[in-house]
């Protein structure tokens, strides 16, 4: 995992680069779901390293699926989003579909079972969107990761 200068400095780089990170959102890197968000910022720019060691640190992260506060994005939606877009890293990255269908298959899992509604993401897009990833890497096809 990220340091805390170092994770200082990923947001840092960010807010200089690419977008402004509200401080509330991100700066207890003890918070997950701060860490959630930095990783997320980080594989929209393209930093997939940094983004990679925080998704990693959420992995194995229990989420309450029974959570109250519906005001926003739920825990569930949150580590699915973050399986989701690791699985996406990894495949992009290293062309591994071993490596990266088991966290689609977590996101998928999640999204199932949760009982509320989604606050913030579309669920069943989410959905169609892992099952087609799965297929796609399925079929044998290169990703798109540089050479």
């Amino acid at each position: 995992m990220l340091t805390q200068e170092e994770y200082q400095y990923w947001i840092e780089h960010v807010n200089k680069n690419y977008f402004p990170l509200p401080d509330i959102t991100v700066k207890d890197m003890s918070n997950w779901r701060h860490r959630s968000v930095l990783a997320r910022a980080l594989t929209r720019a393209r930093e997939y390293g940094p983004a990679m060691e925080l998704f990693q640190s959420i992995a194995a992260i229990t989420v309450d699926s029974e959570e109250e506060d519906w005001s926003g994005l739920s825990e569930v939606e949150d580590k699915a989003w973050c399986l989701k877009e690791m699985a996406v890293i990894l495949w992009r990255t290293t062309g591994s579909r071993k490596e990266a269908v088991p966290y689609m298959e977590q996101a998928r899992v999640l999204i199932e079972t949760y009982p509320q509604q989604f606050q913030f993401l579309n669920r069943w897009e989410v959905w169609r969107e892992i099952q087609e990833f799965i297929f796609f890497t399925s079929k044998g096809k290169s990703s798109n990761r540089s050479k």
